[in-house]
């Protein structure tokens, strides 16, 4: 009986097991050894963090998981890696892989490889004599890897399919298609009671000054910030949701533009209540420019046409309200 080697294939098992992207994460950062370990990630678009770390509890696992625009960046001789390396820790050489630790002196490299190219690395370290993953070939850490890449790309593909569906999957909200869908239930309700429809689109002022400052993890923490206290104000009968990339919808039902306002309100006191915790140690106020309009849909007008113009000119109003300074209400009324 070989005791590591059994350890790494339950280990690889519980991996190919989970059954939600929370439970691989927790379960991809404890080894069998109890090595720390994390995973660095690829990410020049930017698609994989919000994928990885878009519910409340994956943001958790954070810690363990980085996120490089290239590894390039890092070490060039990382790209060309193609099999599993482990050796003594230097920190020349492996410090960027191990940010913040300190009395490392073990060290195991496993390539992530998908299509021939390193998309990603499963670091282990040790700071005691014993290194990660002793007694396990070289051979077996390989087969490791390619478990660690496609329970990974597994999940990374279902969190496509919720992304593409009616859940945003950053902020739990729903998805900007599911928003459309209801923004059309809406206008046939209008239509048919000769009444109308509000929507409210409210933007993060100065997001990408943050992205650039604190990094993108930053400013997906302030996004999450944001939705709950937009959340916190609207009511059961409004549907709210995602419409961009930092921006937010609410759709309003048998509601004009005036009547729209105090929601408005309360949304930009319920943001400026508290500072936002960035997750980066510091605390940043958070402000938003909100844009309001409102329709009264005739019977015959096409209801998708009504919608896309109710869009366009809440988000019109949102663009007088940023050009005016931020941190306001416009409202255009129809």
């Amino acid at each position: 009986m070989n005791e590591p080697v059994d350890r790494l294939l339950s280990w690889e098992r519980s991996l190919l097991q989970a059954d939600t992207l929370d439970q691989w994460l927790a379960r991809v950062a404890s080894t069998p050894d109890g090595a720390g370990a994390g995973l660095l990630l690829a990410d020049a678009t930017h698609e994989r963090r919000p994928l990885l770390l878009g519910s409340e509890a994956a943001t958790g696992a954070a810690a363990s998981v980085s996120f490089v625009p290239s590894l390039t960046g890092l070490a060039p001789h990382l790209l060309a890696m193609r099999s599993a390396w482990r050796g003594a820790y230097h920190a020349a050489d492996h410090a960027l892989l191990f940010p913040g630790t300190t009395g490392l002196r073990h060290v195991v490299i496993l390539p992530l490889c998908r299509a021939g190219q390193v998309v990603g690395l499963f670091t282990a370290a040790t700071s005691d004599d014993v290194p990660p993953f002793a007694g396990v070939s070289s051979a077996l850490l390989d087969h490791a890897a390619d478990v660690i890449c496609a329970s990974l790309e597994r999940h990374l593909d279902r969190a496509r399919v919720l992304r593409g569906g009616i859940v945003d999957p950053l902020t739990g909200w729903n998805s900007p298609r599911y928003l459309q869908a209801r923004l059309g239930e809406e206008i046939a309700r209008a239509q048919r009671a000769q009444g109308s429809v509000a929507c409210l689109v409210a933007d993060v002022d100065r997001l990408k000054s943050l992205n650039d400052e604190l990094g993108h993890g930053a400013g997906d923490r302030v996004l999450q910030e944001l939705a709950e206290r937009i959340e916190s104000q609207v009511r059961a009968s409004d549907t709210a949701g995602r419409l961009g990339s930092d921006a937010f919808a609410v759709v309003l039902p048998a509601t004009d533009a005036l009547q729209a306002a105090p929601l408005a309100q309360r949304i930009l006191a319920a943001v400026r209540s508290a500072p936002v915790d960035t997750g980066t140690g510091q605390r940043r106020e958070l402000r938003v420019s909100i844009g309001v309009a409102a329709c009264r849909p005739q019977p015959e007008q096409d209801r998708k046409n009504v919608a896309d113009q109710l869009v366009a000119d809440a988000v019109a109003a949102l663009h007088r309200a940023k050009r005016a300074g931020g941190d306001r209400c416009e409202i255009l009324s129809g």
